[in-house]
C-alpha cells in the first residue's frame, strides 16, 4: 500500500519499531495511522489513500479519537485532508511547504543549482569524495554511519530524542539506502534515504561531522538525487519545510493563542527550523504544496500539550 498510495515523506514511519495503529478503510485499499499517546492521539502526515479516500479516513480516526475520548492532532498532512478535517469541525493551521525535486529534470547545471554546485566544488577541491555506503553489507561503512550519528547527535543534546522522529540509520535499513562524503580521516557525511513510494525517494536524515567542510553534505545529495534519477526514479523529496513558503519568505501560522504559540517556540528552539530551510532550499523544489496541522479541539490543555510534546520527543512506552 505505500509503494502505491504513499505520497508524503515520512509515510514509512509506520513500518517502524513504534507502537503505530492502523485503520483501514472498509476495502483495505487505505490507512490512516497513528500513535496513542496519554492525552492525545498523533497522526503522522496524511492517510495513505487515493485522493479521493482521504476524507473517509480522517473521518475514520476522529470518530476513534472520540470514542476513547481523547483529542486528535494531525500534522503535518495535505491540504485535501485539511479541509475533509475543517469539514468534520476540525481546525487546520498551515505549518510549511512540502517540497519535491522533479528527478527527470535534475541537473547541478544552470542559476537554481549553483548554490549546491559551489558548496560540492569547495569540498572536491580539498580531496573529499562521494560515494554509496552499503552497512549491511560492508562493515566498515557501518562503523562509519554508527561514528559520525553519535559525533553529531552529542554536539547537541536535543539531537538524541527516542520519538519516532529520531536519526536512527539502524532501523529500516533493509529498505533504506546511504550516500555518504569520504576525506582524509574518513567518512564525515551522510543523507541517509527512505522511499515515499515505488517512484519517489525522501532525503530523509542528513548528518554531518564537525568537521566537515562546506559542500561535504550537499555533497551527498547531489549524488543520491544524481543516482536515483539515473535508476529511473521520477521524484525525490526534500520533506516538508517548516513555516517556509515556495517564494522564500518565512512565515508563522496565525495565532494559536498562548500555550500554541509557546509549543511552536519550543519546537522552532529544539529543531532550529530556519537552520533547516536555510539547507534544504539550496535544492531547489520543482513542486510544493502547502501542508496543514489539524486539531479536534478548539482549546488546548496543559495536559494535552504535555502529551503532545512528550510523543514527539520521546518514545512511547
Amino acid at each position: 500500500m505505500l509503494a502505491r498510495h504513499g505520497s508524503e515523506a515520512g509515510h514509512f514511519s509506520v513500518l517502524g519499531p513504534d507502537p503505530w495503529q492502523v485503520i483501514w478503510n472498509d476495502d483495505h485499499s487505505g490507512f490512516v495511522s497513528f500513535l496513542d499517546a496519554r492525552h492525545c492521539l498523533v497522526s503522522w502526515r496524511s492517510p495513505v489513500a487515493a485522493e479521493s479516500q482521504q476524507a473517509d479516513l480522517i473521518a475514520r480516526l476522529l470518530a476513534h479519537a472520540r470514542a476513547v475520548n481523547k483529542p486528535l492532532f494531525a500534522m503535518p498532512v495535505n491540504e485535501t485532508t485539511a479541509d475533509a478535517a475543517v469539514a468534520l469541525g476540525m481546525r487546520a493551521t498551515w505549518i510549511g511547504t512540502e517540497c519535491l525535486i522533479d528527478l527527470r529534470q535534475w541537473s547541478l547545471q544552470g542559476g537554481r543549482r549553483q548554490k549546491v554546485r559551489w558548496a560540492r566544488s569547495h569540498a572536491d577541491r580539498l580531496g573529499y569524495s562521494w560515494r554509496e555506503a552499503r552497512p549491511l553489507a560492508v562493515r566498515a561503512d557501518f562503523e562509519g554511519l554508527q561514528r559520525v550519528e553519535e559525533r553529531w547527535k552529542q554536539e547537541r543534546r536535543e539531537r538524541r530524542t527516542d520519538s519516532f522522529l529520531r536519526n536512527e540509520f539502524t532501523e529500516l535499513a533493509h529498505l533504506r539506502r546511504y550516500f555518504v562524503c569520504d576525506g582524509p580521516t574518513g567518512l564525515v557525511s551522510s543523507i541517509t534515504c527512505t522511499p515515499v513510494n515505488d517512484s519517489t525517494w525522501y532525503l530523509q536524515d542528513p548528518v554531518r561531522d564537525a568537521s566537515a567542510p562546506r559542500g561535504a553534505l550537499e555533497g551527498a545529495m547531489a549524488l543520491a538525487l544524481d543516482v536515483f534519477r539515473d535508476e529511473g526514479f521520477a521524484w525525490a523529496s526534500n520533506g516538508p519545510l517548516p513555516f517556509w513558503r515556495p517564494d522564500g519568505v518565512a512565515d508563522r501560522p496565525h495565532p494559536l493563542g498562548p500555550l500554541g504559540d509557546r509549543v511552536l517556540n519550543y519546537f522552532d528552539r529544539r529543531y532550529r527550523f530556519a537552520r533547516i530551510n536555510q539547507f534544504r532550499s539550496k535544492f531547489v523544489p520543482d513542486l510544493t504544496w502547502p501542508v496543514f496541522v489539524v486539531r479536534s479541539h478548539r482549546f488546548v490543555t496543559p495536559r494535552t500539550v504535555g502529551s503532545l510534546v512528550r510523543v514527539l520527543t520521546r518514545a512511547i512506552d
